[in-house]
């Protein structure tokens, strides 16, 4: 919803060179799996809510985004020295940018009937819920690298 423009924009620094890719990484990858996490406790509900005609859109969206988590944790994996990792960071972005456009196109025209006062609390709800999602993707992060009592690891 209100981050898609911002999300877009932090792909396409993400995707503009190897450098960038790896150097922005835990970012993008944040972001993306917040955004993902957020839109399907949020906004998708909302739009099957709104039109229930829609909800294959929503499944579809679903899938897309299982994929992407995919790309993500291929490109952690393999970290940004591995091999094949700038392909899976590559997809990832490629496969998240083609579900921001679906989203624009197929699901969020079913939200334009909403009244000010549904959108307002759609987007309170929205806003709130991607900064706890985000606080826990960021935190789950740190504990993968830097565990009580035992070798932080050495890759993404």
């Amino acid at each position: 919803m209100l981050d898609n423009r911002n999300l877009r924009e932090l792909i396409r620094r993400w995707r503009a060179t190897p450098q960038s890719t790896v150097a922005l990484f835990d970012e993008a990858d944040n972001a993306i799996r917040a955004t993902i996490a957020t839109k399907e406790r949020v906004l998708y509900p909302a739009i099957r809510d709104a039109d229930g005609h829609r909800s294959g859109y929503v499944d579809d969206a679903i899938a897309q985004a299982r994929r992407i988590e995919g790309f993500l944790d291929s490109a952690e994996r393999l970290g940004p020295d591995g091999p094949g990792f700038q392909d899976e960071a590559q997809d990832a972005a490629s496969a998240m940018d083609g579900l921001l456009v679906h989203e624009q196109r197929d699901l969020l025209p079913a939200l334009d009937h909403l009244s000010p006062d549904e959108r307002d609390r759609l987007d309170r709800d929205y806003g709130s819920t991607w900064v706890d999602v985000s606080a826990r993707i960021t935190a789950a992060r740190a504990a993968r690298r830097n565990p009580p009592g035992g070798a932080a690891e050495t890759n993404y």
